[in-house]
């Protein structure tokens, strides 16, 4: 009990200093006192199933403190599979969880603390597999490359698979080597235009001419989602000016997803003075270069999750949120997660995403068997998958 009271005083302290105006209210002295007596269960039976806690940036602060890893969604997957952890209990969206189950193989039994469902994602629900499969048969030979935070049948489905560090760089390796053929980037419009006018310049610099209109975005609305994610779209064209403005002394590091990354892409060439103060960066990149800038001021414009974890590692330094109101940049598939759910799951073993073998209950790629204890996906979407997976991690 007196490592539980030691940890909520430490935690209330912490929570309020680096994350206070981002959850206004929220961590009160209670409420950290309950926190920590959850982690302390957590610890128990993480060191008794053997479990590895895999959290991505955009958790809230709890999280923070006590996963065994922090990192965005690629990072943490190659982690478990060059450390062959046993078990992995992912903290993120589930997407992210699925394809570290395919990364890893048979080698990680890996779990979530809700469904697909709950932990979901609007890029992935905005992602309508009729209308990429009637592009395929109007477009014989197009090539799809899909931006990881997708769904695995669409993966499935694409030759390659790409990251925000990439995505530009894998749109130029597919256009030199599928020649007069579609390109269609998807599922994030925004990031897919930002990388579309980087791999063409790309593409200038190596003498390799391209026609455009050869790289297609995808920009399909579906199920309410209109192909971005729903987070980095409500930050829209107004809230770089405006914060730039407002921060005359800081850097703006901008992730290619958000809302205002076209806009700011203009800017950029518009003005010299946008140039050197704005950086298109990953969410793992954002830390790396405030690490090494000799900047004292950043504008984030990315998921709020991050910023507790800049301001903790980097006290010195002072790091705003894009959003005037810091929650307008909250992913609430994100916040879905809780420490309670992830002690149901260590408790009663679930949910827990299997590759299944010629299951009868997967007759449907897009849409496999689920219930109260696991998540399928066939093996023959992992293999597909994985191609473009594999393919990723070869082009830097």
């Amino acid at each position: 009990m007196a490592t539980a009271i030691g940890l909520a005083a430490k935690w209330y302290i912490d929570f309020n200093r680096f994350a206070g105006d981002l959850y206004p209210g929220r961590y009160t002295y209670p409420f950290c006192q309950d926190l920590a007596e959850l982690s302390m269960e957590i610890d128990y039976l993480t060191r008794e199933k053997h479990s590895t806690i895999l959290a991505h940036y955009y958790q809230r602060p709890e999280f923070h403190e006590i996963a065994h890893k922090l990192g965005d969604s690629l990072a943490l997957s190659e982690y478990a599979k060059v450390n062959c952890l046993p078990r992995v209990d992912f903290v993120g969206v589930a997407f992210m969880a699925q394809t570290a189950k395919i990364i890893t193989r048979d080698q990680t039994r890996m779990f979530i603390g809700d469904t697909p469902q709950v932990l979901g994602c609007s890029l992935v629900f905005g992602t309508d597999h009729a209308w990429i499969e009637n592009w395929k048969q109007n477009n014989p030979g197009g090539v799809l490359v899909t931006y990881i935070n997708s769904d695995l049948y669409t993966k499935s489905l694409s030759p390659f698979i790409s990251t925000s560090r990439n995505t530009d760089k894998i749109i130029a390796y597919a256009v030199k080597n599928n020649p007069g053929k579609k390109i269609l980037v998807l599922p994030d419009k925004f990031l897919a235009h930002v990388m579309k006018a980087r791999a063409l310049e790309l593409l200038r610099k190596d003498g390799v001419s391209v026609d455009p209109s050869l790289i297609e975005i995808y920009n399909h609305s579906h199920n309410g989602y209109s192909a971005s994610c729903y987070v980095h779209e409500k930050l829209g064209n107004d809230a770089v000016d405006v914060a730039m403005i407002e921060n005359p002394d800081a850097i703006l590091m901008i992730h290619p997803e958000c809302g205002c990354a076209s806009h700011c892409l203009l800017r950029m060439e518009e003005s010299l003075e946008i140039r050197k103060r704005a950086y298109f960066l990953s969410t793992e990149e954002m830390i790396k270069f405030a690490q090494a800038s000799s900047a004292q001021k950043f504008i984030v414009a990315t998921e709020m999750g991050l910023l507790y974890q800049l301001r903790k590692r980097l006290p010195e330094k002072t790091f705003v949120s894009v959003a005037v109101n810091p929650s307008d940049a909250q992913c609430d598939f994100m916040k879905a997660n809780s420490l309670e759910k992830l002690l149901i799951s260590l408790r009663e073993d679930k949910l827990e995403i299997i590759i299944c073998e010629k299951c009868t209950k997967c007759l449907d790629p897009r849409h496999p068997y689920q219930d109260d204890r696991v998540i399928h996906i066939p093996r023959q979407t992992a293999d597909l998958a994985q191609q473009g997976i594999d393919r990723m991690l070869t082009i830097q």
